[in-house]
């Protein structure tokens, strides 16, 4: 198994205000601008989604990274 393996989304338990959580093709970041307020930001690296499409792996490694975030969503819900 590839050591990117489970990685196209961000590790969400490792989210921090104003550091960007990196994921093999998604990067997001969330500043805090005051009480309320925050500033999202998505960026998608193109090249690397065309590059894990093209891995044997892809299908199950999708499916995984999808049941991560799914789970680490419902544990930010507690």
């Amino acid at each position: 198994m590839k050591s990117c393996f489970g990685t196209i989304y961000p590790d969400l338990e490792q989210l921090r205000f104003g550091q960007v959580a990196r994921g093999k093709i998604f990067q997001i970041c969330v500043s805090s601008q005051g009480a309320g307020h925050r500033d999202r930001k998505l960026e998608v690296d193109q090249s690397a989604w065309e590059s894990c499409q093209g891995c044997e792996d892809f299908r199950n490694c999708y499916d995984f990274s999808m049941a991560k975030l799914q789970m680490q969503r419902a544990l930010l819900d507690l």
